[in-house]
């Protein structure tokens, strides 16, 4: 059995926090920093769904099983599943990058930056696992003044992505 070694780190929060443009910012400063970053994206109201009339789409459409496309410098795979299929089994699959980015899977055992905007958004921190690594938070505008941070968990600016992707390099010791 292989024991996965790639470190990993969630984006988690509500709907338009802002979790998806940061991890793309963030993303884009580690790719040109020379590493290599797979991410597994939660959907958990099943709204993925292959481009309409698309072949691909097409083909799952019919009820292919699965789908692969492969096309220079990338492919795309489509597999239905009898059973639900979770972040362990979407990490297996992933071999030789230096980071894993997720977005979502708020109670899976990974570490986790919580992203928030507002108050109202600031309860997300209560819906996720102990396991949180960073507050990315609006640190101007309607943000909360204070945070509840009995552990003192860093904060970042979510409008810093530089400063994000080098805490996440600080976390996994990538740099000093």
């Amino acid at each position: 059995m292989t024991v996965q070694t790639t470190p990993v780190i969630g984006f988690v929060g509500f709907s338009d926090s802002g979790k998806t443009t940061l991890a793309v910012r963030v993303i884009g400063i580690l790719r040109r920093s020379g590493y290599k970053v797979a991410v597994i994206k939660h959907d958990a109201h099943g709204h993925y769904r292959e481009a309409a009339g698309t072949d691909s789409g097409k083909y799952a459409d019919a009820g292919a099983d699965a789908v692969v496309v492969v096309s220079p410098g990338r492919t795309f795979t489509y597999r239905r599943t009898d059973r639900p299929y979770g972040l362990s089994e979407a990490i297996t699959g992933l071999h030789g990058y230096d980071l894993i980015v997720v977005e979502g899977f708020k109670s899976e055992p990974h570490p986790k930056i919580v992203v928030f905007r507002n108050t109202e958004q600031e309860e997300a921190v209560g819906l996720t696992d102990s396991n949180i690594a960073a507050y990315a938070v609006k640190m101007s505008g309607n943000a909360p003044e204070s945070y509840n941070n009995p552990r003192c968990i860093p904060v970042l600016d979510i409008d810093d992505p530089e400063a994000v992707a080098d805490f996440v390099l600080r976390y996994f010791s990538y740099i000093p």
